[in-house]
Order: C-alpha cells, then structure tokens, then sequence
C-alpha cells in the first residue's frame, strides 16, 4: 500500500459506497470527469469489480483516504499499457483545496519512479480545469497536445 503524510492508497471496499456516489454525482466534482454512469448501482459494480485489483500491478480505480479514520478522500485511477502509466485522480469536494492530490501523486510518482523508471507517465486533463492543470504543472508534467477524442489535454511528466 502507498501512502503519505496524511493519506493511504487502498482497495475501494463497500464501505466506500455513499461517499463515493455523493461525490460522483456532485456537479462541481464531476463537470470535468468522463464518468460513464454514477448510479449508485454501478458504483457498487465498480467497487466490486476493483476490490481485489493491485496498486501498481492492474489497471483500476482505488481508494485515497485519511490514514486516520481511513475515510475515502478521493479515488485515483492507475493504468499501465504498453510503457505508459495513466493516472487520473478524483477529490471529493469537501477535501479538496488541503493539498491531498499532490500529496498523495508525489508519492505515486516517486513509486513510478523507482519501479518504471523507462515508462512514460501521463495524465488527461478537461481544458477548462484550471486546478487540475496547475496541479500537473506543479508536479512538473508538461502539456503535450489536446485529443479531440478524449476531449482532454494530454500532460506528460518530464
């Protein structure tokens, strides 16, 4: 498991379910997210689907939460396909402006690092999401290009 000062990455357990649909199914949270379906039906699906999934090993969706309570915080999503590692990450809106995505992605990324040191980390971002692009550059991505079929801007990190 990975973790930080204040926050853990774990497995999304059943016990994540409310907090993830509430934050899911928030306006200001979800406008720049690609989320196919928020019912609370999928989400239990999706919890289901991820539980036994490995950080670092599987392509999923898995929990960021407070070390303390071990209450979800966010979710980060972690691909790997041919050389290239895709992060996407998500903070409910209660948590957000406390540093916890660059807490936790510096970690993620000293993680890479260390255990892929020649693959290529990106991550797509809604052009209209001025935080989350301040956030990409802040942890030294660079933008690339926008993708029409993503309707995203590709950073790379440098």
């Amino acid at each position: 498991m990975l973790t930080s000062d204040r926050l853990a990455i774990r497995n999304l357990t059943t016990d994540d379910l409310d907090i993830l649909y509430e934050y899911r199914n928030n306006k200001e949270c979800s406008k720049y997210q690609r989320w196919e379906d928020t019912s609370k039906l999928y989400i239990e699906y999706l919890i289901n689907k991820e539980k036994y999934k490995v950080f670092g090993v599987d392509t999923g969706n898995f929990a960021i939460v407070n070390k303390t309570s071990n209450v979800i915080v966010g979710d980060i999503f972690f691909s790997i396909k041919d050389k290239t590692i895709t992060l996407g990450y998500t903070i409910a809106p209660k948590y957000q402006r406390k540093g916890y995505a660059f807490e936790i992605l510096s970690e993620v990324l000293l993680y890479i690092d260390k255990s892929f040191q020649d693959y290529e980390t990106v991550a797509l971002v809604d052009p209209l999401n001025e935080p989350s692009i301040k956030l990409l550059e802040k942890l030294e991505f660079v933008r690339e290009e926008y993708i029409e079929k993503f309707k995203s801007i590709l950073y790379v990190k440098v």
